[in-house]
């Protein structure tokens, strides 16, 4: 009855406002404060006979545990909210969504597909996740990715959900100094090469006349979830200290092995997720200064559609963030693999084939300027590029020359295919058969099919 003890000692009307502050934390999202009322409950009913609320209790502190990145306590108040009732809907939903977010989609359906099973509501959503995860899996394993239904559709509602995915590469020593990434076979054009989920992201929607200011506003906010994330996953942390702060000596660069970027089925040990997350209390305190110094050198910039495309003149999206695996791909102006951005994703794929043992490059700035232009932004990110392309259109007056012509040709709207037929051949004049042949032909159809 109504205000009678129960039988862990917590009376009705004190659960209920116990619940009903839990409500009002639940929608302000205090996820700490949250998870201490449900403690509260937990802690007043685990002597009782009361499944139901310590399992609904537990169930409601995983969900919080799991949005603050707390993945080893949420998965242990599931288990523990399931040794009660196995067959419990809400801790069932939960694991499988915590399994989901750390890429153990197999074992993710199957907590949906128990919860679909389980005679009570929801079974239609359990269903379609038990359906998502299924796709999850396949695209984390061949690296798939089918954008096509969003971007038909003008880039309408959330982005698509993505998998984790590590292609035919591995990081080696890079023969043009520190570390690369290379393919392993031979790769065809278009191939996903990685598919990396960003340790944090900063974005904001500033005005083109901003000043300094409300980017350091963004930077800050950066900075600040990537040091939650490091403070709460020792993986996490383990993975931003492979990368490179900018001051190492080159031979001091330790090449990691490609495990510690695949998330295997066995790697998660789920009686006690510690090998995921440690407890916070006992983990080492981080290293901010040299974090920082990996922001400062690793971070990569989301590239938006131009402004006037989308009718917001004057507004400028500014987007920057961490993705570990990518942040080991270098710079070169003749790129063989483009990335692209996809919610919290970044995309590498080959822009063109890729032999065995061929280093991956892309892009870090605007490749379609000048060699002058270049080198000032090669400057900036503090490395100088010597790509063949550089190397060719500073040192080579014949081509240089070649490339002005050609780029005045393309102004006035010349004839196309006999200006690459005379690329080609000024090439072979200049190069003979060795293997710059064709890079001045390469740069004029760049400039065709990617015009200024």
């Amino acid at each position: 009855m109504a205000g009678g003890l129960r039988d862990g000692g917590l009376d009705d009307e004190t659960l209920q406002q116990l619940r009903s502050r839990a409500t009002q934390l639940l929608l302000k999202e205090s996820w700490s404060e949250y998870i201490a009322v449900c403690s509260q409950i937990i802690d007043a009913v685990a002597s009782s006979d009361d499944r139901r609320v310590l399992c609904s209790a537990l169930a409601h502190r995983a969900d919080a545990r799991a949005r603050l990145g707390d993945a080893a306590g949420a998965l242990a108040d599931c288990d523990a909210a399931l040794a009660a009732d196995p067959t419990h809907h809400g801790a069932l939903l939960s694991k499988g969504a915590i399994l989901r977010g750390l890429g153990r989609y197999a074992l993710a359906a199957d907590c949906f597909r128990a919860a679909a099973g389980g005679g009570g509501g929801g079974g239609d959503e359990a269903r379609e996740l038990v359906e998502q995860c299924r796709r999850l899996e396949s695209q984390a394993r061949s690296g798939a990715v089918d954008l096509s239904d969003w971007v038909l559709s003008g880039f309408a509602g959330k982005c698509p959900d993505l998998a984790g995915y590590v292609g035919p590469v591995e990081v080696r020593r890079s023969p043009h100094g520190g570390r690369g990434v290379f393919a392993i076979k031979n790769v065809e054009a278009g191939s996903t090469l990685m598919i990396a989920k960003a340790v944090a992201i900063g974005r904001g929607v500033l005005q083109d006349t901003a000043d300094g200011g409300e980017k350091m506003v963004v930077w800050k906010d950066f900075v600040d979830k990537v040091l939650d994330a490091a403070e709460k996953c020792p993986r996490t942390a383990a993975l931003v200290h492979t990368l490179s702060t900018g001051e190492e000596q080159q031979d001091e660069l330790v090449v990691p092995e490609m495990a510690l970027f695949r998330q295997e089925a066995g790697d998660l040990n789920l009686s006690d997720a510690t090998n995921v997350v440690t407890d916070k209390g006992a983990q080492a305190v981080l290293d901010v200064d040299r974090i920082l110094k990996v922001l400062d050198v690793n971070c990569l910039t989301e590239d938006a559609p131009a402004a006037d495309v989308l009718g917001n003149n004057g507004v400028v999206n500014c987007g920057v963030g961490l993705w570990i695996l990518p942040s080991f791909i270098n710079h070169s102006c003749q790129p063989n693999a483009r990335r692209i951005h996809v919610g919290d994703h970044a995309i590498v794929h080959a822009s063109r084939d890729i032999k065995a043992g061929e280093e991956i490059t892309f892009p870090y700035f605007d490749v379609l300027v000048p060699v002058s232009k270049r080198r000032e932004a090669s400057s900036a990110w503090g490395f100088e590029c010597k790509c063949d392309r550089c190397r060719l259109e500073s040192d080579d007056f014949v081509l240089k020359q070649e490339i002005l012509k050609s780029e005045k040709d393309l102004v006035s709207e010349g004839d196309m295919g006999a200006l690459v037929v005379r690329a080609g051949g000024k090439d072979e004049e200049v190069h003979g058969e060795g293997e710059e042949k064709g890079v001045l032909a390469r740069l004029i159809l760049e400039r065709i099919l990617h015009p200024i």
